[in-house]
């Protein structure tokens, strides 16, 4: 494992942040260009999730109308102490695209209440927030003999290339957390392929994999829309957000907010909502002597949110390598988490294999 960098931090003891990251701006800038001159047109997700991106989503999820994060909510309030028990004792939990922690808090919590000792990481590409949210988090677990806490600096594949060549962990199972509905900014396949990196890094170090994830099962179409109206205000400020990050990596405003909108497209088969950039005036430039045209009119891919049902979410795990545990929905099931485990795995004292709970 690299050397940590120190967490500066009011905790009574500093948080190890560790930087696996090998990828960087530059791969971000080259994928900009290459996307602009591909057909379709495409611009990386990765340009909604920096800093300011990840204030933007967290205001956002404050919304009245942004349903997801109510019902995650209720889920962890009613079965936390369920979900917790699941976890194995002295395993590795390791958060993917973690935001604010204040879900992550909130199992900690239960995971502590239970006695059992786990260590925590948080992956993220964000400095600010693993600085910020880390620090709170070690703040509130100061005390504590059954959590620790440390930071991951990277991407996914960072991450599955670091527990495959060079993690040293502290236990013999891991389980992935990821909440927020973020598996579903992927496409399924996308979805199972990063799953099943994840299960053959373990598996090569001999470590046990488990999934906990979140997904949103809404099957209401104007709920669904109503939520992720690009017109809003917060959810417009991190949907365009993408255009900014992309001009200051470009080095120049290339893109004016209004000469663009953010359209949504809604696909009944594939119960996803896609969403692309459009302007509204044709747009060229020049970056390294290389000519991007855009015309008016002609739509940029870059973001998706699924609205996955159970039988999605079984597909992507069967095609991972792994299957469905224990589920727990909300009153209204627009939401659910799911435990994911290979199918030799078993939980509690007894030995006895995972019964599949429909909450």
């Amino acid at each position: 494992m690299s050397q940590p960098m120190l967490l500066d931090t009011s905790a009574t003891e500093s948080v190890q942040l560790y930087s696996i990251r090998k990828s960087g701006l530059l791969n971000l800038k080259e994928s900009i260009i290459a996307g602009l001159q591909a057909t379709p047109k495409t611009l990386p997700s990765l340009l909604l999730w920096d800093d300011q991106g990840l204030q933007n989503f967290d205001a956002w999820t404050q919304a009245p109308d942004y349903y997801p994060k109510r019902c995650e909510w209720e889920i962890l309030t009613n079965y936390q102490q369920d979900i917790a028990s699941q976890l194995p004792t002295g395993s590795i939990i390791i958060e993917l695209g973690c935001g604010n922690l204040g879900k992550t808090a909130w199992l900690l919590a239960a995971i502590e209440r239970q006695q059992r000792k786990v260590h925590y990481y948080a992956l993220d590409v964000s400095d600010d927030a693993l600085y910020k949210n880390l620090g709170n988090l070690k703040t509130q677990f100061a005390n504590s003999e059954c959590i620790s806490i440390s930071g991951l600096k990277g991407t996914y594949d960072d991450c599955a290339e670091w527990l495959a060549g060079s993690a040293q962990l502290p236990g013999s199972t891991v389980t992935f957390l990821w909440l927020g509905n973020s598996i579903a900014n992927l496409t399924k396949l996308e979805a199972s392929l990063l799953i099943g990196q994840f299960r053959q890094a373990c598996r090569k170090m001999s470590l046990d994999c488990n999934f906990l994830i979140s997904a949103d099962s809404c099957a209401v179409r104007e709920s669904i829309l109503k939520a992720y109206d690009p017109n809003d205000g917060p959810s417009r400020k991190f949907l365009l957000h993408g255009l900014h990050h992309a001009n200051r990596l470009l080095g120049r405003e290339v893109f004016k907010e209004a000469e663009w909108e953010a359209v949504p497209t809604w696909d009944e088969d594939q119960h996803e909502l896609h969403y692309s950039y459009v302007p509204n005036v044709d747009v060229q430039f020049d970056h390294d002597q290389i000519q991007v045209s855009i015309k008016k009119g002609e739509p940029i891919h870059y973001f998706m949110s699924g609205k996955w049902t159970e039988p999605h979410v079984n597909s992507i795990a069967e095609k991972a390598g792994l299957k469905v545990g224990s589920v727990w929905k909300d009153t209204q099931e627009q939401y659910c988490f799911y435990l994911l485990h290979n199918k030799s795995y078993s939980i509690g004292t007894d030995g006895g294999k995972s019964q599949r709970a429909l909450i």
